[in-house]
């Protein structure tokens, strides 16, 4: 009988300790993606002043038109402490002036027969689909994360572990 009791509290600290690493490896992973999804950011933030140059003789106020965006840029680089939500917000409103800049040049029928401007589309469109991928897989991760980290709290684990819930993004 000692042994069935000594076998049990074995296997529930066997439980307690991997999940306890599980939750620890969700919030690892979390805090790649979100790395990872911040390099995405970057990378098309560095083809804005190609698309700015190669649309510079056919839409006219340019600088009007891109002058959002560079305060958005900026405001970046202002508050480079900013939490992860903070920076969706400031990218998702460069997002929205970008697709502004594209349905002008849309417009515009020299522009679409640029051979440079539908490099730059198209590097702008494959550069979103890989942030909306990360964005959908971050957001699948922290939905789990938040959950078990509710079972967590009503574990002796809370003791030992000092994690915050994730924000919706």
């Amino acid at each position: 009988m000692d042994f069935a009791y000594t076998l049990l509290i074995v296997l529930f600290v066997i439980l307690i300790i991997s999940f306890n690493i599980f939750i620890i490896l969700l919030d690892k992973k979390i805090k790649e993606l979100e790395k990872i999804i911040i390099d995405l950011f970057d990378k098309r933030s560095d083809l804005i002043p190609s698309l700015y140059e190669i649309t510079k003789k056919y839409l006219t106020k340019h600088d009007e038109v891109f002058s959002e965006i560079l305060k958005l840029r900026k405001l970046k680089f202002l508050n480079s402490k900013n939490d992860f939500t903070q920076i969706i917000q400031n990218e998702l409103n460069i997002h929205h002036e970008l697709n502004f800049i594209f349905k002008l040049s849309n417009k515009h029928p020299k522009i679409q027969k640029n051979e440079k401007f539908l490099l730059i589309r198209d590097l702008f469109l494959e550069n979103a689909s890989n942030i909306w991928d990360k964005i959908s897989l971050y957001k699948k991760i922290t939905k789990k994360f938040n959950n078990f980290l509710i079972l967590k709290n009503f574990t002796i684990i809370w003791l030992f572990i000092n994690l915050e819930k994730k924000e919706n993004i």
